[in-house]
């Protein structure tokens, strides 16, 4: 079976302690990245969006990837566009999705059509039931945040 793109060993980056070391200080993303089986997460995403697996055509990206950026558009009320440039820019944000510095990060138009399959085939509910079934056994809960506002320039 072909592998996915992004599917890496992170310590082959010559930066990866570096990474490691200013990453974890979003305490959120590396708790809820030990909390969560993610291993069943992608047996479900799976059994949906079949992309990749195909011995023919380009590599797609992993389905968890996508949906971990998923998770991150919800939890900080971002567009696509937005959660694409904050996986760009912070560091915790990627290695929640496992990538390493060196990895692209998927645009915000694969994050799209990746969203609008998992609604198609009535996927995201019951992925996103999981994931607080599997926190309210733990007696947590998401609070979502707001992220930070662009700055720009404007001409006066």
């Amino acid at each position: 079976m072909k592998s996915y793109k992004n599917i890496n060993d992170p310590q082959r980056s010559f930066v990866a302690a570096y990474v490691e070391k200013h990453a974890e200080k979003n305490m959120f993303f590396s708790h809820i990245k030990e909390i969560i089986d993610w291993k069943t997460i992608d047996q479900e995403l799976k059994k949906v969006y079949k992309k990749g697996l195909k011995e023919r055509g380009a590599k797609a990206y992993s389905p968890l990837l996508l949906f971990k950026m998923q998770l991150i558009s919800i939890w900080y009320d971002l567009s696509d566009v937005q959660t694409e440039a904050m996986v760009n820019d912070s560091l915790s944000a990627m290695k929640f999705c496992n990538l390493t510095i060196e990895d692209p990060v998927p645009g915000h138009s694969t994050l799209s059509r990746f969203k609008k399959e998992l609604v198609d085939k009535e996927a995201t509910d019951k992925i996103l039931d999981i994931i607080q079934s599997q926190l309210t056994k733990l007696g947590l809960k998401v609070i979502n945040g707001k992220a930070h506002v662009d700055a720009r320039l404007i001409q006066d």
